[in-house]
């Protein structure tokens, strides 16, 4: 059983076919957290089949902080986030998504942020780094849209919900992971409805997102499994409640 240090910060980055790029962005991560201390980076490959956990591991020999783990086929970022809690030691525990669309260097100030507010979630958002001429209309729309449909279906206290960097405290994800049933892109929702409702305290900050690296399609797979497993969550919810 992994020993819990509540002095230490855990970033689980969970990684998918970025062999090109994931030792530079582990790289870029241990130099970020460099004045944090008591820190250890999980870089958890989800399946990839470009040699990217081989990568990651050759690069995790050289950071005595860095761990590198992986399974063989692809089953989602909830679950890459499930197998670094898993395999993470830390009293803070920081989501942090590999391909680094959201820099890692704003993570010192974050963490102190979060320590100082005294909340058990801290949810990036993103839309402070969504202006016009940087981000696509529809992205962006879509986005605020679909905060809205969030906060009106589950009443969170948060905007946004899937900016891939939260940090979190141990406890509620060692109550609550195990009772989640997503495993893909709508993980964060079922996280946060789960702690909102067991009397967690959420809040959000605006974090810098790297608005020319991030990714402009999204495919309708994409957009099928969210709103499937979304409204999954919504159910369950529902009957939570009615219990």
């Amino acid at each position: 059983m992994v020993q819990h240090l509540p002095g230490r910060v855990s970033v689980i980055l969970p990684v998918y076919r970025l062999a090109p790029s994931v030792a530079a962005n582990i790289e870029r991560t241990v130099g970020a957290l460099a004045g944090v201390d008591g820190t250890e980076i999980i870089v958890v490959d989800d399946g990839s089949d470009d040699g990217t956990l081989a990568v990651a591991q050759n690069a995790a020999t050289t950071h005595p902080n860095v761990t590198a783990i992986g399974y063989p086929d692809n089953a989602g970022k909830g679950s890459a986030i499930r197998a670094g809690f898993e395999a993470s030691r830390g009293g803070i525990v920081i989501f942090l998504d590999g391909d680094l669309d959201l820099p890692p260097e704003q993570l010192p100030a974050l963490i102190a942020k979060f320590e100082d507010m005294g909340v058990d979630a801290l949810v990036g958002s993103k839309r402070d780094s969504m202006k016009a001429g940087g981000y696509p209309w529809w992205r962006r729309t879509m986005s605020r849209l679909f905060s809205w449909a969030m906060r009106f279906a589950f009443r969170l206290p948060v905007s946004e919900t899937q900016t891939g960097l939260k940090l979190l405290r141990r406890e509620p994800l060692e109550r609550l992971l195990p009772q989640m049933r997503v495993t893909r892109y709508a993980y964060d929702i079922e996280l946060l409805v789960l702690m909102h409702r067991h009397g967690y305290r959420l809040a959000e900050i605006p974090v810098t997102m790297r608005v020319a690296q991030s990714g402009t399609r999204v495919r309708p797979s994409t957009l099928w499994e969210v709103a499937r497993d979304t409204t999954g969550v919504w159910f369950r919810s529902l009957r939570r409640r009615a219990e």
